[in-house]
């Protein structure tokens, strides 16, 4: 290294030290035939320049200004020769962008050319590579972070992030306690809640209070204080103490643009299946809709691991354990009229999923005899393409009379008032038959479609989860319910969900006049292209990012 160095000026190995204080120091304190790690080094720029440009890449890197930080970083490397962590961050906002493969090749080619130890390097190619599906890769790259002394307290707080990441607990506080940089506010967080998920909840209090209020990671080590105080846990699906905030996962946009990843890829990584149970856990009430279909769709042996852990648990609502079972489901992870139990308001219950029979001889009621005639009159009438509503609703007005324990004429009465446009009257039908008849799906189907109709999706949402299905119904019920599941589907922007719904309908029901019209919109609909898992991934990032 040349000796004009400004001695007050930081060290060019990245450490935070003054130059005097660190390398100029080992320098003249080493023996003479001893080599100094940059004898080899000719560096042909200016570090004093080199310095500026990367202090300015930093500034824009943390407004989130990551193209602007490249620009800066890639000249700073020019005139610093590499030295320091300059080339880590030029790596880590490439990622930050989405390029990928660019990140990893200046990652790797950073760690052969550095005559220093980066362990900071070493971390970041083990995210790289986990977010990349090389988890063996990834695995071996943090394992070797955990070998080499860090040189600031930036890079003790990476390598504890990135074991993190495998639920290291061990190795975080093996690693931390033997730098020099323990007492630094996010190593001490992290071997906070290390502690905690092994137990130690006196070393994880002593820890997190140290991490001061307006820390990134304050509120979080706040929040788990206050757990350790009141002797409690985080809700969370393992019952453990999660270390990354949503945005640690650096998801971005340009990672969700088509054909930039195969969608079964991206969604197939266990890095996604960890986002998505970061999700879940910080909101399984809203969040259960955008998360199961990304489970559903990936190929990763932990995505049904995490299923189970959901159903089998008591973590979030019952919908969420629920919605699990008809994943593991749809993955073939549970068999037809397979048995399973789960907890369900309160209980641990057993049920049969995908267990309903679809009986055409099925009757809701017993329909008094000297009535059916009548009622086959309003329900031909009702078929005609130029039908008489409102002499219809009058004729079941009629029945309704003489045969009250008879709902399925209330329902119809419900189904001329809405021809009449008397909706909010037929509104209140619908509702009391679906409160006092929870397994009628026609008057579910048809108060979810005024629902929706009405553009009141969050009641149809609530409504859909709170179904539970009959052991046993007419086809034509269930044909209406998945008719009706479609459009509301349709009306979420669920694509692959409506196509489901309708091609079930189909196949049962492919003469049923609302079923044809229906088909024609979705039969030549090609679920493999669909870009549902774009928009998913899209509402999760502006949601949670």
């Amino acid at each position: 290294m040349r000796d004009n160095i400004d001695p007050y000026s930081p060290c060019p190995c990245g450490s935070g030290k003054k130059y005097r204080f660190c390398c100029r120091r080992k320098k003249h304190e080493s023996p003479a035939q001893t080599l100094s790690p940059f004898s080899s080094l000719v560096i042909l720029g200016d570090l004093e320049k080199g310095h500026g440009l990367h202090q300015k890449g930093m500034k824009c890197m943390a407004k989130g200004e990551y193209v602007e930080a490249i620009s800066c970083f890639i000249k700073a490397l020019k005139e610093s020769g590499g030295i320091g962590g300059t080339a880590n961050n030029l790596a880590l906002c490439l990622f930050l962008i989405g390029k990928y493969e660019e990140a990893l090749r200046v990652q790797r080619e950073n760690l052969e050319d550095s005559p220093l130890p980066n362990p900071f390097g070493y971390a970041n190619l083990s995210l790289f590579l986990l977010f990349l599906g090389d988890e063996e890769g990834a695995a071996e790259a943090v394992s070797r972070a955990i070998t080499l002394e860090a040189l600031n307290a930036d890079a003790t707080g990476k390598v504890c992030e990135t074991l993190a990441r495998f639920k290291r607990h061990h190795d975080i506080l093996k690693t931390a306690d033997a730098s020099k940089f323990s007492g630094d506010p996010l190593v001490r967080f992290y071997t906070g809640v290390a502690a905690a998920n092994l137990g130690d909840y006196e070393r994880a209090m002593r820890d997190l209070s140290c991490v001061p209020v307006g820390h990134f990671k304050g509120e979080l080590a706040q929040k788990y204080l206050q757990h350790l105080k009141n002797k409690t846990q985080p809700n969370t699906i393992r019952k453990d103490w999660p270390y990354l905030l949503l945005g640690e996962y650096y998801l971005n946009h340009n990672m969700l643009k088509k054909n930039s990843v195969s969608q079964t890829s991206l969604t197939s990584r266990r890095y996604m299946v960890d986002f998505m149970e970061a999700i879940l856990n910080e909101d399984p009430f809203e969040m259960d809709d955008v998360v199961m279909p990304i489970l559903e769709m990936s190929q990763h042996p932990e995505a049904s691991a995490l299923l189970w852990l959901i159903l089998k648990g008591n973590f979030g609502p019952d919908q969420l354990r629920t919605d699990a079972a008809f994943t593991l489901a749809k993955k073939g992870e549970i068999k037809q009229d397979e048995v399973i139990k789960f907890i369900n308001r309160g209980e641990i219950k057993e049920q049969k999923l995908l267990s309903i029979s679809l009986n055409p001889d099925f009757k809701f009621s017993e329909l008094p005899p000297e009535l059916e005639p009548s009622y086959r009159k309003l329900f031909l009438g009702g078929r005609k393409r130029h039908a008489d509503w409102p002499e219809i609703t009058r004729g079941y007005k009629k029945l309704m009379s003489k045969a009250p324990h008879y709902y399925p004429f209330r329902y119809n009465y419900a189904v001329g008032l809405l021809h009449c446009n008397r909706v909010k009257e037929a509104e209140t039908i619908l509702r009391s038959l679906v409160a006092e008849y929870p397994e009628y799906l026609f008057a579910r189907a048809n108060l979810l479609n005024i629902f929706v109709t009405d553009d009141r999706l969050d009641e149809a949402k609530q409504l859909v989860q709170s179904t539970e299905f009959p052991k046993e119904t007419h086809p034509d019920a269930y044909v209406a319910w998945l008719v009706s599941m479609t459009v509301y589907f349709e009306a979420i922007e669920k694509n692959a969900e409506a196509f489901r719904s309708i091609k079930f309908a189909q196949k049962i029901a492919p003469e049923d006049p609302s079923v044809k019209e229906l088909w024609m919109d979705w039969e030549d609909y090609d679920e493999e292209e669909d870009t549902s898992a774009y928009l998913m991934f899209k509402s999760i990032i502006n949601a949670n990012i």
